[in-house]
Protein backbone atom coordinates (compact mmCIF):
# COMPACT_ATOMS: atom_id res chain seq x y z
CA UNK A 1 0.00 0.00 0.00
CA UNK A 2 2.63 2.55 0.92
CA UNK A 3 4.49 1.58 -1.92
CA UNK A 4 1.77 2.40 -4.49
CA UNK A 5 0.99 5.40 -2.64
CA UNK A 6 4.31 6.60 -2.72
CA UNK A 7 5.28 5.41 -6.94
CA UNK A 8 1.55 7.48 -7.88
CA UNK A 9 2.54 10.53 -5.22
CA UNK A 10 5.77 10.52 -7.50
CA UNK A 11 4.58 10.09 -10.39
CA UNK A 12 2.14 12.75 -10.35
CA UNK A 13 4.82 15.38 -8.82
CA UNK A 14 7.46 14.64 -11.96
CA UNK A 15 4.28 14.68 -14.54
CA UNK A 16 3.38 18.44 -12.86
CA UNK A 17 6.86 19.69 -12.67
CA UNK A 18 7.30 18.55 -16.60
CA UNK A 19 4.52 20.21 -17.41
CA UNK A 20 5.63 23.06 -15.47
CA UNK A 21 9.15 23.14 -17.09
CA UNK A 22 7.49 23.91 -20.58
CA UNK A 23 6.37 27.21 -19.28
CA UNK A 24 7.95 30.75 -19.83
CA UNK A 25 10.02 31.66 -17.00
CA UNK A 26 7.60 35.23 -16.35
CA UNK A 27 4.55 33.48 -16.90
CA UNK A 28 2.05 33.87 -13.71
CA UNK A 29 1.00 30.07 -14.10
CA UNK A 30 4.61 28.95 -13.30
CA UNK A 31 4.57 31.22 -10.49
CA UNK A 32 1.34 29.71 -9.71
CA UNK A 33 2.36 26.10 -10.21
CA UNK A 34 5.45 26.36 -8.48
CA UNK A 35 3.25 27.80 -5.25
CA UNK A 36 1.26 24.46 -5.28
CA UNK A 37 3.74 22.26 -5.80
CA UNK A 38 5.49 24.05 -2.60
CA UNK A 39 2.29 23.71 -0.90
CA UNK A 40 2.12 19.93 -1.35
CA UNK A 41 5.80 19.21 -0.61
CA UNK A 42 5.49 20.83 2.41
CA UNK A 43 2.19 18.75 3.78
CA UNK A 44 4.50 15.56 2.88
CA UNK A 45 7.51 16.92 4.65
CA UNK A 46 5.27 17.02 7.38
CA UNK A 47 3.82 14.12 7.25
CA UNK A 48 7.54 12.53 7.05
CA UNK A 49 8.56 14.58 9.46
CA UNK A 50 5.34 13.26 12.20
CA UNK A 51 6.24 9.61 11.03
CA UNK A 52 9.24 9.29 13.24
CA UNK A 53 7.30 11.26 16.21
CA UNK A 54 4.89 8.56 16.41
CA UNK A 55 7.61 5.44 16.51
CA UNK A 56 9.74 7.51 18.68
CA UNK A 57 6.77 7.72 21.05
CA UNK A 58 6.42 4.32 20.66
CA UNK A 59 9.76 3.24 21.48
CA UNK A 60 10.85 6.07 24.06
CA UNK A 61 10.71 3.78 27.18
CA UNK A 62 13.12 1.31 25.52
CA UNK A 63 15.35 2.95 23.78
CA UNK A 64 17.38 6.91 24.69
CA UNK A 65 17.59 7.52 21.33
CA UNK A 66 14.35 7.89 20.59
CA UNK A 67 14.19 11.39 22.52
CA UNK A 68 16.67 12.49 19.70
CA UNK A 69 14.33 11.17 17.01
CA UNK A 70 11.34 12.90 18.22
CA UNK A 71 13.25 15.95 18.32
CA UNK A 72 14.36 15.81 14.49
CA UNK A 73 10.39 14.58 13.66
CA UNK A 74 9.39 17.86 15.30
CA UNK A 75 12.03 19.94 13.07
CA UNK A 76 11.18 18.91 9.74
CA UNK A 77 7.61 19.46 11.04
CA UNK A 78 8.68 22.84 11.65
CA UNK A 79 11.03 23.03 8.22
CA UNK A 80 7.12 22.36 6.75
CA UNK A 81 5.93 25.15 8.11
CA UNK A 82 8.47 27.79 6.81
CA UNK A 83 8.31 25.85 2.92
CA UNK A 84 4.50 27.43 3.43
CA UNK A 85 5.71 31.24 4.53
CA UNK A 86 8.62 31.74 1.59
CA UNK A 87 8.43 33.06 -1.55
CA UNK A 88 7.53 29.62 -4.46
CA UNK A 89 11.42 29.09 -5.23
CA UNK A 90 12.82 29.33 -2.10
CA UNK A 91 10.43 27.19 -0.58
CA UNK A 92 10.68 24.67 -2.92
CA UNK A 93 14.88 24.62 -2.37
CA UNK A 94 13.88 24.54 1.40
CA UNK A 95 12.10 21.59 0.94
CA UNK A 96 14.67 19.92 -1.18
CA UNK A 97 16.88 20.58 1.77
CA UNK A 98 15.04 19.37 4.14
CA UNK A 99 14.34 16.30 1.85
CA UNK A 100 17.47 15.55 1.66
CA UNK A 101 18.15 16.18 5.39
CA UNK A 102 15.50 13.46 6.05
CA UNK A 103 16.87 11.26 3.79
CA UNK A 104 20.53 11.38 5.90
CA UNK A 105 18.17 10.83 9.40
CA UNK A 106 16.62 7.91 7.51
CA UNK A 107 20.12 6.49 6.27
CA UNK A 108 21.53 7.09 9.92
CA UNK A 109 18.71 4.65 11.08
CA UNK A 110 19.73 2.19 8.31
CA UNK A 111 23.68 2.10 9.80
CA UNK A 112 22.38 1.62 13.65
CA UNK A 113 23.38 5.28 14.11
CA UNK A 114 19.99 6.61 15.83
CA UNK A 115 17.54 4.47 17.63
CA UNK A 116 18.02 0.85 15.45
CA UNK A 117 14.46 -0.75 15.69
CA UNK A 118 12.37 2.26 15.30
CA UNK A 119 11.48 1.06 11.99
CA UNK A 120 11.40 -2.04 9.79
CA UNK A 121 14.42 -1.59 7.19
CA UNK A 122 11.92 -1.88 4.25
CA UNK A 123 10.38 1.60 5.48
CA UNK A 124 13.73 3.20 6.34
CA UNK A 125 14.97 1.96 2.74
CA UNK A 126 11.55 3.55 1.34
CA UNK A 127 11.59 6.51 3.00
CA UNK A 128 15.34 7.42 1.93
CA UNK A 129 14.38 6.59 -1.52
CA UNK A 130 11.34 8.39 -1.46
CA UNK A 131 12.99 11.29 0.02
CA UNK A 132 15.76 11.60 -2.08
CA UNK A 133 13.19 11.37 -5.41
CA UNK A 134 11.00 14.01 -3.97
CA UNK A 135 14.35 16.63 -3.14
CA UNK A 136 15.00 16.05 -6.76
CA UNK A 137 11.57 16.49 -8.15
CA UNK A 138 11.58 20.40 -6.01
CA UNK A 139 15.22 20.74 -7.12
CA UNK A 140 13.84 20.58 -10.50
CA UNK A 141 10.96 22.48 -10.40
CA UNK A 142 13.17 25.23 -8.65
CA UNK A 143 15.16 25.72 -11.42
CA UNK A 144 14.51 28.81 -13.70
CA UNK A 145 13.07 28.43 -17.22
CA UNK A 146 15.57 29.01 -19.83
CA UNK A 147 14.78 31.78 -22.37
Amino acid sequence: MLLTAGVLSLAAAVMFVARLQRLDGTDPARLIGQLRLAQWVAVALAMLGGAPIGLAVVTSATDPLAHLDLALGIGFVLTAGLVLHRDPVQALRLAAAGFMAHALVQIAHGRGWLTPGLAPMWFIAGCASYDVALAAVCFWAARRARP
